[in-house]
């Protein structure tokens, strides 16, 4: 909790992938209610460019789209020697219903839509970030993930991360929308 606004809820699980390998999978929700513009946060999440800043990843890039609502999406994280750098591949759906005044972007692993370099890539990650507009200018923004790191790090680094990281992000994404 952070004075009232931000709600984060995580817990940590571990799931057995297809060749037998023990993953671990993070679960979590993070919720926001704060002045903000609706229009800002829909510019925001169409911006890939901009995911970056407040997603931690050194680069977000559109890779390219698959329909108005639909494209593929990169985000390159450099992380800290000797963890070998990582990236996620990952198709965003966007959606608006205009008469509730919520907008919805789903991303989901698409790790085959980009060619694989010289790093851990993300095949665990599902998702999504809801923004709801209310009275006298505020949004409620929830993101929920279900992600796996692509990198084998000790657990006690990843259990240090929560839940200062998404409160950080979802902090940052209402700094990036202030009217």
């Amino acid at each position: 909790m952070d004075n009232g606004q931000i709600t984060v809820r995580y817990r940590f699980n571990h799931y057995t992938d297809v060749s037998g390998k023990d993953s671990l999978i993070i679960e979590d929700e993070t919720t926001l209610i704060e002045s903000m513009s609706f229009s800002k946060c829909i510019e925001l999440m169409n911006d890939v460019s901009m995911h970056k800043e407040f997603s931690g990843d050194k680069e977000s890039v559109k890779i390219r789209d698959i329909s108005n609502s639909e494209c593929i999406v990169y985000y390159y994280t450099r992380n800290p020697w000797p963890i070998k750098n990582s990236d996620c591949v990952a198709k965003m759906n966007s959606m608006l219903d205009t008469i509730n005044r919520v907008a919805t972007f789903t991303f989901s692993a698409a790790s085959g839509e980009y060619l694989m370099g010289d790093v851990n890539r993300m095949t665990q990650y599902d998702v999504v970030y809801t923004y709801m507009e209310l009275p006298e200018g505020k949004v409620k923004l929830t993101i929920k993930g279900r992600t796996s790191p692509p990198v084998k790090v000790p657990f006690w680094i990843i259990k240090s991360a929560f839940p200062g990281a998404p409160a950080k992000a979802i902090r940052k994404i209402a700094e990036l929308t202030k009217d």
